[in-house]
């Protein structure tokens, strides 16, 4: 297995791991909150959260260009 072949294998794990807790992440709040306008903001964030992570790993080997590492900075200034 070439370098190139763990690296993505390694980041094909993370992403996995990511999704994971993101599932975990909207079980919880699920759970926790009934249905109101907080929870879907909260489920919102969560998701773009678990998508900027997952851009930023596909961006570190080279399979997505177009990765803006203040998004989700911007998003919270946003949101404050």
């Amino acid at each position: 297995m070439t370098d190139y072949e763990k690296k993505e294998e390694k980041s094909i794990n993370k992403i996995s791991n990511i999704l994971t807790n993101l599932d975990e992440t909207l079980a919880k709040i699920d759970d926790e909150m009934e249905k109101s306008h907080e929870k879907s903001v909260k489920c919102w964030f969560e998701e773009k959260k678990a998508i900027h992570e997952i851009k930023r790993i596909l961006h570190e080997i080279d399979k997505y260009e177009n990765y803006n590492e203040k998004e989700l900075d911007n998003l919270v200034d946003e949101w404050d």
